[in-house]
């Protein structure tokens, strides 16, 4: 794995047990020596730190920076208000997804947006490509912030216990900057667990001190409070985020996928708050397939039969007939149950008793209430 690209925090993960795998290119820890369950049901208890280093950050910075950033993201930016933020995609002209992202709108002339590990490149080269209609400059910045999440019921007590601001105080999708350890972060009040706590964007390159003495600080601070705080690998950040029905890139979403299939409608803003059309990329074919409808839509299967569904798997009904893919599938922790994620034909109702194709063999399985895990 040489060529694979590292975090500050690589040292750290192996001299504490975590298992390094390749996850969109970077060596990052699976697991550590607890296993991916255990740090599940940690973070569901207490706390959870997780190093998401991997995550790339855009700075949209001039006097245009919001109007292009609406141009491009599904959600309504222009009125996101200044220390606030929105999940939103990016689309294609034809409406399938390139990226989810969340936008931090910083101030009137600067957004921050967070994209994936794996579009990295796809989606600084896309902002790059339309910045030339804007008076906007894009900036990748994720070499020089270093990106790390505390999540769990017990996460704003510890960052309140080692920073100046109450975080209490900062609404759902708000933003803070705060002083951290000797250095200067934003704090984000967001996440992909199902619970509450923050992200922290940590900067490294103005200062000797950045998020290597953030990390350790955070869990000698929870030692002093008492608190149980744990390193979370990528396992059980995927059944965290899977229980409370959080999509990931190339899952859930893909270039093959449209949000209303994905069951995120919510994050695509047709119109603005005055009733008008909004003009972003995939608009005209997002109406389109509001008005007509979808044919399929995303499901969560439980199942009934001993098995575990995977990626790549096949739902089938009483016939054999297949129904669709499945696109996750793992054990839930929370839920005490194995389950995946299905497109499903539009219809299929909540108790369907259908089965699941796992090495060649039909699974009994029902099509059950999302979520799992109620954040």
């Amino acid at each position: 794995m040489s060529n694979l690209k590292r975090t500050a925090l690589f040292d750290w993960h192996v001299a504490n047990g975590g298992r390094m795998v390749d996850f969109a290119g970077w060596e990052l820890p699976v697991f550590y020596e607890t296993g991916a369950i255990e740090e599940h049901h940690a973070t569901r208890n207490s706390v959870g730190l997780f190093d998401i280093d991997h995550m790339g950050q855009l700075d949209v910075t001039g006097p245009e920076a919001t109007a292009l950033v609406d141009r491009l993201v599904t959600s309504d930016i222009e009125t996101t208000p200044i220390g606030g933020a929105k999940y939103g995609l990016l689309c294609h002209d034809d409406g399938t997804v390139i990226d989810d992202v969340i936008t931090y709108r910083l101030a009137e002339d600067h957004l921050m947006v967070v994209v994936n590990a794996s579009n990295r490149e796809t989606d600084a080269a896309w902002f790059a490509q339309h910045s030339a209609d804007f008076e906007a400059t894009v900036t990748d910045r994720s070499d020089e912030l270093a990106m790390i999440a505390v999540q769990g019921p017990n996460a704003v007590a510890l960052i309140d216990a080692v920073t100046t601001i109450d975080v209490s105080a900062v609404d759902r999708f708000g933003s803070a900057r705060i002083e951290l350890f000797g250095t200067t972060a934003l704090l984000g009040r967001t996440g992909y667990t199902g619970e509450d706590g923050v992200e922290l964007y940590i900067e490294t390159s103005t200062t000797g001190i950045g998020v290597v003495e953030a990390w350790n600080g955070l869990f000698d601070r929870a030692d002093e409070l008492g608190i149980a705080a744990h390193a979370i690998g990528l396992g059980a950040r995927d059944s965290l985020r899977f229980e409370p029905g959080y999509p990931l890139y190339g899952h859930e979403l893909s270039r093959e996928i449209n949000p209303f299939e994905a069951r995120l409608s919510w994050a695509v803003d047709l119109t603005n708050e005055a009733g008008e059309d909004r003009d972003f990329i995939g608009a005209i074919a997002l109406r389109r397939v509001k008005d007509v409808g979808v044919t399929r839509r995303l499901e969560t299967l439980t199942m009934i039969d001993k098995g575990v569904p995977r990626e790549g798997s096949t739902v089938v009904d009483a016939d054999g007939n297949e129904l669709g893919p499945v696109v996750s599938g793992m054990f839930a922790p929370t839920a005490d149950v194995f389950a995946c994620n299905a497109f499903l034909p539009v219809g299929t109702e909540v108790g369907t008793e259908l089965a699941v194709a796992i090495r060649g063999k039909h699974k009994a399985a029902a099509v059950t209430k999302r979520p799992l895990h109620r954040p």
